[in-house]
């Protein structure tokens, strides 16, 4: 009231006065007011950003470092199932040791000289009684065990008609490599078969038998027969003979074995190239044809034919019997000729031509009891270096 009771006191121009200053106040502290309200907010900007560059900061910061993390637990449960892979490995492979273990080992495959034994020879006969007397009961067998194969020798049966004893090795079907050291060619014809082509083979790999056993027969030779197959455009060749000579020149094996030898393709027989010399043959059979055609005109053109009740009468003209003389001897000898060339082209039939230094494969089809023989001669005796033997 004492505010309200002075303001009236005053005069107008004081009344005015007192107005102005209370707005001057209210303007300025509005003023100040808004300046302070707009330095804060800026401040509050400014640390807004500041904080959001922080926040960005570690933003990445935590980024990376859950990048890093994911990509350890990706390496450790890698490590974790290979870990458990190998335990399955070492656990399987243990269960196979101790079941391995408890099975019976697996017979050894005997090698070449542990199967040079003996052929098994014949019991001898029983008499009637089913009992085995002392005339008729042969020496006693030795039975040697090879692995689980069980070798029956005897030593009377087991000599060959010198007395000596034979020893043997067999060779189960099995296949070798081999080089053509001779070239053939193979007729076509069906007579050929009677009459094979030889050719020789020289082994250059040891041989695979059956189960992946090698038999060392490197340097053997091999003699084989080729027939030509103009059909197939091949040779068929056939094993004939197997020979080898041991390092010191003092043992042989020289028995026939059955077989075969298929080509670098794999196909049974040779490929070769088909040639044919019958053309010039042929053209001169028929140029002689045609000769004797010639001859049997003349012939025809210098007689006269005529005919009757009594038959056909053929005669020849006193002016033409130097035509029909030599119309009779070129018929005569272009047939001669014509004949000739004929049975020449039956002779030349096509053949299949098979060059020397051929890669090819050699296969036994069936097992042979291969006879080691001893020599007696020096004459085969290999020569050393030097002049030495």
């Amino acid at each position: 009231m004492r505010l309200r009771e002075r303001f009236e006191q005053l005069t107008p121009t004081g009344r005015k006065t007192v107005i102005w200053s209370v707005l001057g106040i209210l303007l300025i502290t509005l003023t100040v007011t808004g300046y302070h309200a707009r330095s804060d907010r800026k401040q509050d900007q400014a640390d807004s950003a500041g904080r959001d560059l922080r926040l960005e900061e570690d933003l990445m910061e935590k980024t990376i470092f859950r990048e890093h993390r994911r990509k350890l637990e990706d390496l450790e449960g890698l490590v974790t199932t290979m870990q458990r892979e190998l335990d399955r490995v070492a656990k399987e492979k243990a269960v196979a040791e101790e079941s391995a273990a408890k099975k019976e080992p697996l017979p050894e495959v005997p090698s070449a000289d542990a199967v040079a034994q003996p052929k098994e020879p014949f019991p001898p006969p029983l008499p009637a009684n089913g009992m085995e007397t002392s005339g008729l009961a042969g020496p006693a067998k030795e039975r040697k065990k090879v692995g689980k194969i069980t070798v029956v020798k005897n030593d009377t049966l087991a000599r060959n008609q010198d007395g000596q004893k034979r020893r043997t090795v067999y060779l189960p079907p099995s296949f070798m490599e081999a080089n053509l050291l001779t070239g053939f060619d193979a007729a076509t014809s069906g007579s050929s078969k009677n009459s094979p082509e030889p050719l020789l083979l020289r082994i250059k790999t040891p041989a695979v038998l059956p189960n992946d056993v090698k038999a060392e027969l490197s340097g053997c030779f091999v003699v084989a027969e080729a027939v030509g197959r103009l059909d197939k455009e091949r040779a068929d060749v056939r094993l004939v003979s197997l020979s080898c000579l041991s390092n010191e020149g003092r043992a042989v094996i020289d028995t026939p074995v059955k077989g075969f030898v298929t080509d670098s393709d794999s196909k049974v027989g040779l490929s070769g190239r088909v040639v044919s010399r019958m053309g010039a043959a042929t053209v001169r059979a028929i140029v002689a044809g045609l000769f004797e055609g010639a001859g049997d005109a003349f012939k025809a053109a210098a007689t006269t034919t005529s005919t009757s009740a009594l038959g056909s009468t053929a005669t020849i003209d006193s002016s033409q019997v130097g035509k029909s003389a030599l119309g009779t001897g070129l018929s005569q000898g272009a047939q001669t000729m014509s004949d000739f060339y004929l049975d020449l082209v039956k002779q030349t039939t096509p053949v299949i031509e098979v060059g020397a230094a051929k890669k090819v494969t050699v296969i036994v089809s069936e097992g042979k009891d291969l006879e080691i023989r001893d020599i007696r001669s020096e004459g085969l005796a290999r020569h050393q270096p030097g002049g030495k033997r």
